[in-house]
């Protein structure tokens, strides 16, 4: 017979009863119809939350498995208990191209990672990454082998680790058309209708067998802590989830989400990442390729986001005008006039590129693509000697600075950004190197 050893523990400063098994996806099928059943990375292994009467009440919910209260009994011999020989696999991608290890690590070896040569934390993709090289294969080896894991390691060759790594373990499709289709009667965006039913399924999957419609306000909190402190969800993520999660239950269930007072992360109030018009300059001045060129000068030269450059038409460009139409977020169009500069600038590399639908085509594909972009501008401004990050959106933010700081109003910079309100656009008065020069700093009052 199947055995579950069960003890009592304080997890998060709550009582919960931790269960201990071998491997068995029968045996994690039940429990995960458990009530309030968890998955701990911290404890590896599953719990449930504390009652009285747990060992009746899992015996019962739980037929043909045995239950026993107490740990493990250890192996003869070995000091190791019956559930140390399941090990938790970490893969570990060797990107060849790049030369760096990337792998997904528990929250609690996180300042151990961070000791290793070349350590970079990769929020997007919600993994680390470290120099590929002999000293910190060794000390991955130190870090992970000794403990309940075992190392997996997995060569790619190709340019990119997302190739290789799914950001989650795919699950089956459990959302509800309703919910996709009344997203598409509100004229939600392809993107975000795919961001929420991608969060909604995973919620589902958490919770299958469960009552959905009725599920405790707690139930929700506990899940949405869960991947704050165990996946890493940033503030921005966070909020993203509790969107989708009140939208799931107002579209589906009919429910209102208020109701379950989840309280929503702040912000970050971060300034803008802004170069000068110098460094600019050196960009432009170090990129000898004619379409690379383009692009920089219009993201900088249009403020435009990476994704409306990617979509960018022949067709959005008034030759005649000088002006060039976007359409931003919220498919909200806006009107960019265009320079002598940069109208020139385009006219030559039609010429050369003799682009067809889209302004910039990729290699063998209609639209060029966001990392080649990227690549562009990160390497560009490496060339110049610019050593602090640079990025697309950091042209953007040089592009509103620099308008500020020649006497734009703000009213007219909001447009040319497509900000939806006052306030965003706000934040590039704090970031004026025009009104900071005009400050005397009180040093120069007195006498060193």
């Amino acid at each position: 017979m199947k055995t579950i050893h069960v003890e009592s523990v304080i997890h998060r400063n709550e009582k919960r009863i931790k269960l201990i098994f071998k491997y068995d996806q029968e045996i994690i099928d039940k429990i995960k119809a458990l009530p309030g059943a968890r998955w701990s990375q911290t404890m590896f292994c599953w719990h449930i939350p504390f009652r009285e009467d747990y060992l009746s009440d899992l015996a019962e919910r739980l037929e043909n498995i045995e239950i026993v209260h107490g740990k493990p009994p250890e192996k003869p011999g070995t000091g190791l208990k019956e559930s140390d020989s399941v090990r938790r696999k970490i893969n570990v991608i060797h990107n060849i191209h790049e030369g760096l290890y990337f792998l997904k690590i528990p929250y609690s070896k996180k300042d151990e990672i961070k000791k290793l040569e070349g350590a970079w934390w990769h929020p997007g993709a919600k993994k680390w990454s470290v120099l590929a090289n002999p000293e910190n294969l060794t000390q991955l080896r130190e870090i992970f082998d000794q403990e309940n894991y075992i190392l997996s390691f997995i060569k790619d060759e190709g340019e990119t680790h997302g190739k290789v790594i799914q950001k989650w373990k795919p699950v089956p499709e459990l959302v509800e058309k309703k919910f996709e289709n009344e997203m598409i009667l509100r004229n939600r965006s392809p993107r975000t209708i795919e961001t929420y039913k991608s969060l909604i399924n995973r919620f589902l999957d958490h919770f299958k067998g469960m009552e959905i419609k009725v599920l405790p306000a707690d139930e929700i909190r506990e899940y949405i802590l869960e991947r704050v402190n165990v996946d890493n969800y940033s503030r921005s993520y966070q909020s993203q989830l509790i969107n989708a999660l009140k939208r799931y239950y107002e579209y589906v269930h009919d429910r209102e989400f208020e109701d379950f007072d989840l309280p929503r992360p702040e912000k970050k109030q971060r300034l803008p990442n802004v170069i000068s018009r110098e460094d600019i300059q050196k960009i432009l001045d170090v990129t000898r390729n004619m379409k690379h060129k383009t692009i920089l000068s219009i993201l900088y030269g249009c403020g435009l986001r990476l994704n409306e450059v990617i979509g960018l038409r022949i067709e959005d460009i008034d030759f005649n005008m000088n002006v060039l139409f976007v359409t931003g977020k919220g498919d909200k169009q806006r009107m960019i006039p265009l320079g002598n500069n940069l109208v020139r600038q385009i006219e030559r590399y039609r010429k050369s590129y003799l682009p067809k639908v889209y302004l910039f085509n990729g290699q063998g594909s209609l639209r060029y693509s966001g990392k080649s972009i990227q690549n562009i501008v990160k390497n560009k401004a490496r060339e110049a000697g610019i050593t602090k990050g640079v990025t697309p959106h950091t042209f953007r933010h040089s592009f509103a600075t620099h308008l500020l700081e020649d006497g734009v109003d703000l009213r007219i910079i909001q447009e040319l950004l497509g900000h939806s309100s006052s306030k965003t656009t706000e934040i590039y008065t704090h970031v004026s190197r025009k009104n900071l020069r005009n400050i005397r700093n009180p040093l120069d009052n007195l006498r060193i």
